[in-house]
């Protein structure tokens, strides 16, 4: 199973603007995350739209965290970008699959879904940056750091 990538970059994204704490352009946030910023600029208006960074015209404009990352999950930030978590089609909708009423497997592939969205509905956007910043701190010794 492959996280698709628009969905890796969203979620960084949106954790580079928390870490940073600025108004920052595509062009800095690329260099920043070592990506294009042109794929940051199809990302930017998703996020945009669904109330999760804020963005602003102009020679200093960029884009800024809008929410605040202790109320905000991961889900909430890919959820943006109309995805859905089911491993599997049957699992969304029985009838997507004439087996499905008899598919023994599909019980595992549901139960693997239902774990990775409550692992991501149970996870902050401000708790996923602190345990980062904890492992940092172990590899490091340096002290902790929470936003």
């Amino acid at each position: 199973m492959k996280i698709p990538t628009m969905l890796r970059y969203g979620v960084r994204m949106v954790v580079t603007l928390t870490q940073k704490g600025e108004v920052m352009s595509t062009a800095e946030l690329a260099k920043e995350m070592g990506v294009s910023p042109l794929y940051l600029r199809q990302l930017a208006p998703v996020l945009e739209r669904a109330g999760i960074i804020q963005g602003f015209r102009g020679a200093k404009g960029g884009y800024r965290l809008k929410v605040t990352p202790g109320e905000i999950t991961i889900f909430d930030i890919i959820q943006a970008f109309d995805e859905d978590f089911s491993l599997l089609d049957c699992i969304k909708s029985a009838n997507s699959c004439s087996r499905s009423p008899d598919c023994t497997t599909r019980y595992l592939w549901k139960d693997l879904s239902d774990v990775l969205k409550n692992t991501l509905q149970g996870m902050t956007l401000r708790e996923l940056i602190t345990r980062k910043n904890k492992q940092d701190t172990r590899e490091t010794g340096w002290a902790e750091y929470i936003i």
